[in-house]
Order: C-alpha cells, then structure tokens, then sequence
C-alpha cells in the first residue's frame, strides 16, 4: 500500500489555527524535558531574530505528524519539545501578558491555545491535568510541574529582555506568530512517519539510542494491533526507569554488550540494530523488557555486594554480566558478585586503565552465557589477575605515600571496608560523592600548620615522618563532612572524642573512624598507629579484593617510623 507524506514550510500560525489542528503526544513518547538553559537559549535566538530584523523568518526546525484513519489528532512523531513550549508560550501570552497585545492578536492567542469552534485544547499530553489546570486554563505558577517551571522561566526572560520597552511585546508575539517557520512533515501512516523520522534523525542529529530503538521496532511493523502491543510493552519499559531516558540508554549500552560480547565498533544504535534485523519486533521488545526487569532486580537488591561495586568505574561490564546471570536465573550469582567485586577493584587499584578490563569483561560474559561453572568463571579470573601481575600492582598501591593524592580508589576502598565490616542487617548506601563523606587525615594534611599551633603534634612527629605519613592509607579514614570541619588540626585525644561523639555533634557512623577513636592500641596518634592501621585496612582490603594477605604486603616490610 502506497502511504503519502507531505512536508511544507509552515509559520506557528498554521500549526495553531485550523479546525483540525489538534495533536497529542503519543504515551509511548518521553514526557516534555526542556531544562531551563533550552529555553533560555530559544528566548535569547528568537529575540536576537526580532532586534536585528523582524521581517525576516527564524526556522525553528522540523515536526513530524502522523494521524491514521478515525484519529481526531495528529501524534506527535517528532518535535513534542517545541511544539509544546510554543503551546506555553501562546498560554503565557493568553493570560500573563494579555494586557500587552493588541484586540486582535488577543483573539489570535485564545485560538492558538484552544480551538475555537470545539473548545478542545490545541495540545494533549500524557500529563494533560498538569498542563491544562496549571497553564493552558489560568496560569497557576504555585503548582510544581513541569509546565509551569516552563511557563515560570519563559515568563522571566521575557520580563527581562522587555523590562523597559513592554509596548513591544505585541509586536514579539506577532514575529514568533508570524515570522517562526518549522517544516511540518505529515504522513498518514505510522510505520512510514517513524521511517521518515529515522532517516532525518540518523542525518546528524544526536538522537537518544531509546528514540531511535523504539522507532527501529515500529518501523518493521505493519499490522495496528502489533505496533500497539509494542507501544504498550515499551511504556512499561519507560515505567520501570521511572522516564529516566538517559538511564535507559544507559541499559540499552549494556543490552547491546549482552547481545553482542564484543567490543563496539559502530555506534549503541547500529549495533543493536545489526542484531535485531530478521527479529519479531515483538519479541524483541518483550527481550528488552526482561533485560530491564533485571537491571531494577540488581539494581534494588540492597546488598552489601552490590554497594560496593556501584563505586566501581567500570559499570557497564559488571552490571551486564550480573544482569545476565539474573535473566539466566544463574544459581551462583551471590559467589559471582563477590567475585566480580575483587576481579574490578584489584584492577584499578592495580592501576590499569578501563580498557584492560573490556577483554576480560566480554570474556567473563561470554562464558556466563555459553554456561559455564562457577568454578571455570572463577579460575579464568584468577589466572588473568596472576598474569597481569595484580597482586604486585595492588601492593605498589597500597603502600605508596601518596594514596590520598594519586589514587582515585582510596574513598572507594575506605568505604568498601566499611561495609565488609557491617554486622547491620540492613544497609544504607554510603554514597562517596556530594558533601556527606570526607576522607578525613588524622595526622592533620596541613602538618605543619598544626605542628606551629599545638605541641602534640610537634612532640609525636617529626616533620619529615609528617611529610612521608600524612598521605598513606594508615591515615585516612572517613567521617561526616562536619565532624571533619570541627576536628580539623586537632590534637588527637580531641579529635577522637569527636569522632565518639563526646562533643557537641554527633557520634561518627563509620566503625573504621570508630576503631581508631575507641580501641587501646589508639591513645594516641603517632608513627607507629598509622602503621598498625595500615595493616589493618590492608587485611580487610586482601578479604575485599580476593587476594592473600601476604601478596599484598610489603616484602621485608620497612617499618614506618624509620625515614
């Protein structure tokens, strides 16, 4: 069957004023996610536009519609942004600056929001409540949604570029009215719109890999009911990321190292659409769906393994290969995750790069799939650690002088530590990033300004044991943002009743911080403590990372307290 498609140079005008210019944002379509800095630069171009020549046009890209027989509406295949904020602008305009306009364009703007002769809004979204009773009815800017945050921040940069000229503002709305031009492109068929819709957006414009996925499936679907039966099965997919499209891709990215175990040679998109060609779009969305149900399971399961490797750098291949053990239903998988928690953090601190970890990562998947062992997944890890010298690398690591400046890994490991320690039947996530966590030296870093200010420090240390140990892993230890700040250059016995909470904050949450503060080898901080210590993290650091103790310690162990 021949499907036709007309595109033609439109004005805004012509999208907002017929009897049948109606549309609606299909449900399977993100929701509407202009962030202020979009808006903010379209406000910027279009009164740039209208300064230097208002009889000129602006384009403001391309739309495509698709109304299939018995629709009322056009879907919204492409463009729902700014389609959308154009539909927040004529609202902003129909109440918020209605003074300004003149009787006619007063008529104009009422059209361009709602039709007349029917009274149906010009626009239907998948959160009409919101936009009709907080935008399109009366402006309620009290409300909190996403429509009127648009409408809020529309209305401010108008406000400030017309501040002093607001006659001009008729005068604006008649150039975005009149002057703004977009290429509608409209099709009667669905599946011809989404092939339209690949071919101009894999033309250079970056397109999210969930957009041109879901568009690929429908696209290879001829038959209403299936592509509704896709549509549907992929609203539940958007659901279960809560429309979190960056953090679909994100699991697109792992779905396409799930299919191909391989390394990527051409873009997320290409290469799954490689793998699903000759597929049942059905099928393959139902897989996708599945693959997505895992990644929450993994991602929700609240255990001590899994918080431990979200603070990994290496996401993408430990998750996959954990979300194929799900989906397989593996039995070990608990084995597994302890395993893949040792195989990445050795080889970071090992200092490797993320590119050493794709080999072994595909080769560790693969097997999962082709149904190996436990075991054979397990020694084909450790002979790899053995081969590329891990237990050497990581004992270089631990014992450098500089683990707080040179090792990215030290807040990781410290909080890795922390929860190999928990005897807590329920876990919190320790999150390594933001203002809660600091990595907190307890011979101070700024040695030699607390050496000038307190005699404790001066009378335990040198400042040549200060310069080597201030940094080493024997020092550091984590504490709460404001328990750092009150402890700061401190005298040890001060800062240990800190930590015990025996001032006026509150008792340190981290049993490492504790350990120091409240056990007798600790009653004070000297050369000798920072060695002991060191030894310690370095034993629950060999439990952590599956290695012998004694492969990571120093051989012929210098004692520290020497220079």
């Amino acid at each position: 069957m021949q499907h036709s498609f007309t595109p033609e140079p439109v004005v805004c005008r012509d999208l907002f004023d017929g009897e049948e210019d109606l549309y609606q944002i299909p449900r399977y379509q993100r929701p509407y996610s202009w962030e202020e800095s979009h808006i903010e630069q379209l406000v910027e171009d279009l009164y740039e536009s209208w300064s230097e020549d208002r009889d000129s046009p602006y384009y403001l890209g391309s739309v495509i519609l698709v109304k299939e027989d018995g629709d009322d509406r056009f879907d919204i295949l492409d463009g729902q942004q700014r389609l959308t904020t154009l539909t927040i602008f004529y609202a902003i305009f129909n109440d918020h600056f209605k003074e300004y306009l003149s009787d006619k364009n007063k008529r104009r703007v009422r059209g361009r929001v709602k039709e007349r002769a029917l009274e149906k809004p010009r626009l239907r979204t998948n959160k009409q409540v919101d936009l009709e009773e907080s935008v399109l009815e009366t402006l309620q800017l009290d409300q909190d949604n996403r429509y009127t945050k648009a409408a809020g921040i529309l209305i401010d940069e108008l406000e400030d570029k017309f501040d002093d000229q607001t006659e001009n503002l008729n005068d604006f709305f008649e150039f975005v009215d009149q002057q703004i031009e977009l290429i509608s492109i409209t099709s009667d068929d669905l599946t011809h719109a989404v092939r339209l819709f690949q071919t101009i957006n894999t033309r250079g414009k970056d397109l999210t890999v969930s957009d041109l996925t879901k568009s690929y499936l429908l696209s290879n679907l001829e038959d209403k009911e299936d592509k509704d039966d896709v549509i549907e099965v992929w609203q539940e997919i958007t659901t279960k990321v809560d429309d979190d499209y960056d953090t679909l891709d994100d699991i697109l990215g792992m779905y396409r190292l799930y299919l191909r175990q391989q390394k990527a040679k051409q873009t997320t998109y290409e290469e799954l659409k490689s793998e699903f060609e000759g597929d049942n779009p059905k099928s393959i969305v139902v897989d996708i769906r599945d693959f997505v149900t895992s990644y929450k399971e993994i991602e929700n399961s609240s255990s001590q393994d899994i918080f431990i490797l979200e603070n990994l750098k290496h996401e993408l291949y430990w998750k996959t290969i954990l979300i194929a053990a799900k989906k397989k239903d593996i039995e070990y998988i608990d084995k597994l995750r302890d395993e893949l928690i040792g195989f990445y953090y050795s080889y970071w601190m090992g200092d490797y790069t993320s590119e050493k970890i794709k080999i072994p990562s595909i080769k560790i998947l693969s097997k999962l799939r082709d149904g190996d062992s436990f075991e054979e997944i397990q020694k084909y890890m450790e002979d790899k650690r053995q081969r590329d010298n891990i237990p050497e690398r990581v004992r270089d690591g631990l014992h450098s002088e500089n683990v707080y400046g040179n090792e990215s890994w030290h807040k990781s490991l410290l909080i890795a530590v922390e929860y190999n320690r928990s005897t807590s039947q329920t876990l919190e996530r320790i999150s390594k990033s933001g203002g809660g966590l600091h990595i907190e030296h307890v011979l101070p870093k700024k040695y030699e300004k607390a050496m000038d200010r307190y005699d404790y420090w001066e009378n335990h240390f040198t400042k040549e044991e200060a310069s080597r140990l201030k940094n080493t892993l024997g020092n550091l230890v984590p504490l709460q943002y404001d328990l750092n700040s009150s402890a700061a250059q401190k005298p040890f016995p001060d800062k240990a009743e800190i930590y015990r909470g025996e001032s006026d904050k509150p008792r340190s949450s981290f049993s490492t911080t504790l350990r120091i503060a409240e056990e007798t080898p600790y009653t004070d901080w000297t050369p000798e403590a920072i060695q002991e210590n060191k030894e310690f993290l370095i034993g629950k650091a060999a439990e952590i990372l599956n290695l012998p103790e004694g492969s990571i310690k120093q051989e012929d162990e210098e004692d520290l307290i020497e220079a």
